[in-house]
């Protein structure tokens, strides 16, 4: 019986097949007569060996074979046997043994070019089938990976997704078309080639029956550890590749802590988890073909032994003697490679169990039966909003304030104090645990997503820039954006003139994260990005902290240009910087302590003053 992965993991695989059944149906009968034309070669061993020893005669012994010793057939399958070998006798067993054998060998290479050329297709076939498949596999799995709520890569090492995406579902190849075209290709062979054992001798072919369950035992054994073996090692894979990538991305910090030697000793130790694990689970996978084949050539041993006795009584033709070894000779082979089967489908579909992980998650529901914002026309109000992650201790707790249409609201407080996460919750990158937040009255819980974060402009102290050139990321995800635009928002943050003295201006390939730019550079193309959507909410995560003075004046003139006649959120980390602030929202562990203008702030007993104080005296 199959096991719950099977039923559960494969038929899901099969429907990534659904779109392509055209071909795969042309594929399945391309294997189908390959595998046909296997069968009729096999069946021309006994008229090859009568033409060469019996001059073309058809003994007696051949023509009543069957009925003797074969199993009884139905009468239709009976007369159409019967029709098949006239029109086989016709072609092979008339005129002179010259010309029989003549025709008889331009029977034989026309079947070899069809099955061949049937064999070509068949290939063919299932790598394109098998592409489109995984295709589509990783186009659903990089889609779902963008529709999931940031709490869950809050959760997860970026390793583990891309090896997801990348090697699990490089581990599907020849699970879902392979597969099948195996199965029918591989087992309409041994199908024909077991019918003929046992239309021959049926006395033979008993003795053939008393392996199999021993073999099938043996698979079923082989397949339980294959199961266990093989998503031990995918999750060595992902362990392996999600300190790849830490390391790769944090460089700068491994150097400079001159770390080299503790990374390598780090991922020594997870590839030499996966290399073990894999072996291991290869151990089993390679054991099967072997032990298949060691079984089917004890019983051909068994045969020619008790087979040959059978000719030497005179019981059986020796011709079809050879057609029943060369039967289960050529049975070994599909055989063996149904047992290598076992071993693809095993590990694909433990790595299809951790694709449908993902798949299966629920994704951040844009709401499209929701209301739309079409913009903000009073005001935002957090109402007793309270947030904790994933259900642990509060990080947030009784958060209630008003930002009015056009105000600068600026967070400050210690680090930890839960400013970003209030920030977070206004483009609804988490949920509040209790309470709401409204803009004009309206509980963005129950708006469409997208219609929320097309009013929101983010710029993040840490810039997030793209492997591309300066163009595509200021007018990120705007194809068709004139480059008079995008020159204005360049201009407004300072970034124009800095970018036109680079050797390809604007068409400058900057490298992962920005890597060719300076700190100031970068934020200055963020502001940019953030003038060319034109937001009317802007959320602000000062970043001017990390910078050098003149940098440090170009980057804030940017700012206040890009705050011009828009609605406010600031996390200040220079209280210098918010002093024209509206209201100054003081955050303290995870509660609201003071709320003000700077002028009413200072004047009182509290964290701020005492924060700006210790700024000023810094």
């Amino acid at each position: 019986m199959p096991d719950s992965r099977f039923r559960r993991t494969y038929p899901r695989l099969l429907a990534y097949l659904w779109p392509h059944w055209r071909l795969a149906a042309v594929l399945l009968v391309a294997s189908t007569v390959f595998a046909a034309f296997g069968g009729v070669q096999l069946a021309l061993i006994p008229p090859f060996l009568h033409i060469l020893f019996n001059e073309g005669a058809i003994p007696a012994a051949a023509a009543e074979e069957a009925g003797q010793h074969g199993i009884p057939l139905p009468a239709a399958v009976s007369a159409a046997k019967d029709a098949l070998v006239s029109a086989g006798r016709n072609l092979i067993y008339v005129g002179s043994p010259i010309e029989r054998l003549g025709r008889f060998c331009i029977i034989f290479l026309i079947l070899m070019i069809a099955k061949n050329v049937c064999a070509y297709l068949s290939t063919y076939l299932t790598i394109s089938l098998e592409q489109s498949v995984l295709y589509r596999i990783r186009r659903d799995l990089y889609e779902k990976t963008q529709s999931l709520p940031l709490a869950y890569f809050d959760r997860q090492k970026t390793g583990h997704l891309i090896s997801r995406i990348t090697n699990d579902v490089s581990s599907l190849r020849g699970v879902v078309v392979g597969s099948l075209a195996s199965i029918v290709q591989n087992g309409l062979m041994a199908s024909i080639a077991i019918t003929i054992v046992f239309l021959t001798s049926w006395k033979l072919s008993l003795l053939t029956l008393v392996l199999l369950p021993l073999n099938i035992l043996l698979i079923g054994v082989i397949s339980r550890k294959l199961r266990k073996g093989s998503l031990r090692a995918q999750e060595r894979m992902a362990d392996m590749t999600a300190v790849l990538q830490e390391t790769i991305s944090g460089v700068r910090v491994v150097k400079a802590f001159g770390m080299e030697n503790f990374e390598k000793r780090k991922f020594d130790f997870f590839n030499l988890k996966y290399f073990r694990d894999y072996l291991k689970m290869r151990r089993y996978a390679e054991l099967a073909s072997p032990t298949s084949e060691a079984l089917g050539t004890l019983a051909s041993v068994v045969i020619l032994w008790y087979g040959g006795q059978l000719v030497i009584r005179e019981s059986l033709d020796p011709a079809n003697l050879m057609l029943f070894v060369g039967a289960m000779l050529w049975v070994i082979n599909p055989v063996k490679n149904l047992s290598k089967l076992n071993s693809v489908v095993q590990e694909g579909l433990a790595s299809g169990d951790r694709i449908f992980q993902i798949l299966d998650i629920e994704e951040e529901h844009d709401g499209e039966e929701g209301a739309a914002l079409e913009g903000l026309r009073e005001r935002i109000v957090f109402d007793r909003v309270t947030f904790s992650y994933g259900g642990g201790v509060e990080v947030l707790s009784d958060v209630s304030f008003t930002i009015r249409r056009g105000q600068i609201a600026a967070l400050v407080g210690a680090s930890g104090a839960g400013k970003s996460t209030i920030a977070d919750l206004l483009p609804r990158f988490y949920r509040p645990t209790s309470g709401r937040i409204l803009i004009d009255g309206t509980d963005i819980a129950e708006v469409k997503l997208s219609s929320l974060r097309s009013l929101m402009g983010i710029v993040t102290q840490e810039t997030i820039l793209f492997n591309d050139t300066i163009r595509n990321n200021i007018a990120y995800g705007m194809a068709d954006c004139p480059a008079e635009a995008i020159e204005r928002a360049a201009s407004a943050a300072n970034a124009h003139e800095f970018i036109a003295a680079m050797p390809k201006g604007y068409e400058t390939i900057i490298g992962d994260r920005g890597a060719q730019l300076s700190g100031g550079q970068r934020q200055r193309i963020a502001i940019a990005r953030a003038l060319l959507k034109n937001p009317e909410i802007l959320i602000l995560d000062e970043a001017t902290s990390s910078l050098d003075i003149e940098s440090e004046a170009l980057v804030q003139e940017a700012i206040e240009r890009l705050m011009k006649g828009r609605t406010n959120l600031v996390i200040a980390h220079r209280l210098s910087t918010i002093r024209n602030a509206d209201l100054i929202i003081v955050v303290d562990d995870g509660r609201i302590r003071q709320i003000g203008s700077h002028e009413e702030l200072i004047r009182e007993e509290g964290i701020y003053r005492k924060l700006y104080s210790m700024q000023v005296r810094d």
